[in-house]
């Protein structure tokens, strides 16, 4: 999670603003999964090969930097989140304790 983003579980909910999908069938609150579904009947990939994209994966190759050559795998897409605010709940709880013993 180096860029503060954590990746969520298709049973999370999520709340967007009214008109953020425009063209997406899909409620101003919704499931992770549900979003996915609506991608997929969106893009017309319910009933091909194209919806393991959103599953099990697609077999794929890819060069990344910290590797040499093509590396052979499955590439999947996800629903990922970064909190506003990203400090932990305990460094409150943390200053607290500072401010006590000085």
């Amino acid at each position: 999670m180096e860029d503060g983003f954590e990746r969520l579980n298709h049973d999370e909910v999520v709340s967007i603003e009214p008109d953020t999908f425009n063209k997406l069938n899909i409620a101003k609150t919704f499931k992770v999964r549900d979003l996915i579904t609506a991608i997929k009947e969106y893009i017309g990939a319910a009933e091909t090969d194209e919806v393991n994209l959103y599953t099990q994966g697609l077999n794929c190759e890819v060069l990344q930097f910290s590797t040499q050559g093509w590396k052979k795998g499955k590439v999947r897409l996800a629903l990922e989140f970064c909190p506003e605010d990203s400090e932990s709940p305990l460094d409150e709880i943390f200053q607290r304790l500072k401010q006590v013993e000085n």
